[in-house]
């Protein structure tokens, strides 16, 4: 009966110490208070076990976390391991670091500047015992210690953007990597291609031809012409933007459709342009941008027109947008202001689209131009003969309107359309107004103004001063239109004038009996008699000469 009961004793005994054991593992594995994923410890025996102990245990030992004397420690533990993150997800993250390529990465010793352990990860979440991980999953860790990067890199990286199909960022360690981070170098010679496919193919995002990628990144072609598929890979994504030093933010997102279908698109008559033509042979990643604002970079871009459009642009100097840009106002319109960048259009295709342009800069003279007779017909029925604004403006060459010399030359500006017996006769309008004016005392004072003093100011009503500039009401309005406001419209420059005087005016036409048939009757009754009366007292000296001459003759 003793040897059994020592029996029991001697089992029991045993599986209180198998109990112990397990509980003792349990503490080793799992830690009070630990939230999210677990390090699970496999650690291998090799050369390295010995030199643990002399680096490592004595922190354990101390009872509470403590930083690492040198990056020893941390190559010690990580370059010779089997231990995993696992996180809630079901994910796992080796904690294995090889050190030949961690040596031979940007950050490693045989860099210019190479970094510590520590330098990354924060001293104050690296201790010894590391400080439980708290992603719920692979991703969230990854995201989270990426923000390190920010420390010495805080300038946003181009790729650092939300896809299309994801909201998970693109981060820094997803194409330069952790331990085993590439240069720009690097990456721009190959190693960080199958990156760039990959992550694209996963997301769904449409690259060019990834054979054709791979080739132009490993030849370093990225600083010649690439195939605009290629650019577009990026640029087509929503919600691009670029950020200067004062706070503005530009888009830079280009949108596919509306480049192909622009004039320098593939789906003109004119030939095609690459990316590469106008924006040069950028370099990827992309040179920082020099400019502080987006105006300043708008203008600098601007530049690039003037490769192909050297006249227009030279032009375009001498304008009144030329001239107010070279005296500090940087808000004059630019090429790019009126034709747009990726999406330029024909300027005059419709036609209106002429006045919406310029509606951009000059909206207060658009609307008073969109309620003339003019804009009228051009706004509302598409009317492809009324004047537009560079009709009258000019195009790239366009001058002040406020000049002596533009008042001077203003009549000849209107006869470009009223003096066309072909265009008039479309809509009944007679060619005589401008005849008309022509020949009466303000007409022939102006035109003598223009061909003996042409610098001089002409001191005679021209065609706007009664018609109006951009407000020009048909002649018949009841309320706005010449007919009705004749008399004021005299008084302007003829402040004693009264009604007679108005009245007394034959308008543009030439007088009939349908238009001032008093003036008509007139005209004809001295058309007659002068001609009579000067015929006859012709006859009467011509035949009284004859009559001296023969009888000198006979005497």
């Amino acid at each position: 009966m003793q040897r059994r009961i020592q029996q029991y004793e001697r089992v029991i005994g045993l599986v209180i110490v198998a109990v112990l054991v397990i509980v003792a593992m349990a503490l080793l594995l799992w830690s009070p208070g630990s939230v999210g994923a677990t390090v699970i410890q496999n650690e291998r025996t090799s050369s390295y076990a010995g030199l643990k102990v002399d680096y490592v245990a004595p922190l354990l030992q101390e009872g509470e976390p403590a930083h690492p004397p040198s990056d020893q420690a941390c190559r010690l533990c990580h370059a010779d391991s089997t231990s995993v993150i696992q996180f809630p997800s079901g994910e796992n993250l080796p904690v294995l670091v090889d050190l030949e390529t961690l040596e031979m990465s940007a950050h490693g010793q045989g860099s210019d500047q190479p970094l510590s352990c520590t330098a990354c990860h924060s001293p104050s979440d690296y201790q010894i015992p590391h400080s439980p991980v708290e992603a719920e999953d692979l991703r969230e860790f990854q995201i989270a210690r990426s923000a390190n990067c920010e420390r010495c890199h805080q300038e946003p990286h181009l790729t650092s953007h939300p896809g299309p199909e994801s909201e998970t960022p693109v981060v820094c360690t997803d194409c330069h990597g952790s331990h085993d981070v590439l240069t720009a170098e690097q990456l721009l010679t190959g190693e960080g291609t199958t990156a760039c496919v990959d992550c694209h193919a996963n997301v769904g995002v449409e690259l060019a031809d990834p054979v054709a990628l791979s080739q132009i990144i490993r030849d370093g072609l990225f600083s010649q012409k690439v195939d605009n598929d290629y650019c577009l890979a990026c640029h087509s994504q929503p919600g691009r933007t670029l950020s200067f030093e004062n706070g503005d933010e530009i888009s830079i997102t280009v949108d596919r459709d509306a480049f192909h279908n622009s004039v320098h698109g593939a789906d003109n008559s004119w030939q095609e342009l690459a990316c590469s033509d106008c924006h040069g042979r950028y370099t990827y990643p992309h040179p920082a941008v020099g400019a502080t604002s987006a105006r300043e970079y708008t203008l600098t871009s601007n530049q690039v027109c003037e490769k192909c459009h050297e006249q227009n642009s030279e032009k375009n100097l001498d304008s009144v947008h030329g001239a107010a840009l070279a005296e500090g106002n940087i808000e004059a319109a630019v090429c790019t202001d009126c034709h747009g960048a990726h999406d330029t259009q024909p300027p005059d295709e419709p036609r209106e689209r002429i006045s919406h342009t310029c509606e951009k800069c000059h909206s207060t003279i658009f609307d008073r131009y969109a309620e003339s007779v003019h804009g009228e017909a051009l706004l509302a029925d598409s009317n492809p003969d009324v004047a537009t604004c560079i009709d009258c403006h000019g195009v790239h060459n366009i001058g002040d309107p406020t000049t002596d010399l533009a008042r001077l030359n203003s009549p000849q500006l209107c006869a470009k359309c009223h003096a066309d017996e072909a265009l008039m006769a479309k809509y009944d309008i007679s060619t005589d107004v401008f005849e008309t004016y022509v020949a009466d005392f303000h007409g022939k004072t102006v035109t003598l103004f223009d061909s003996d003093h042409p610098e001089a100011i002409p001191n005679e009503a021209v065609c706007f001063d009664c018609h109006g500039v951009h407000d020009i009401r048909a002649v018949d309005d009841p309320e706005n239109g010449i007919k009705a406001n004749l008399l004021e419209t005299c008084q302007q420059c003829h402040p004693n004038a009264t009604a007679n005087f108005s009245d007394a005016w034959t308008s543009h036409y030439v007088p009939s009996l349908q238009h001032s048939p008093l003036v008509y009757l007139v005209d004809t009754f001295y058309a007659l008699v002068i001609p009579l009366t000067l015929g006859g007292l012709g006859f009467l000296i011509a035949t009284d000469i004859f009559r001296r001459i023969r009888i000198r003759i006979k005497r």
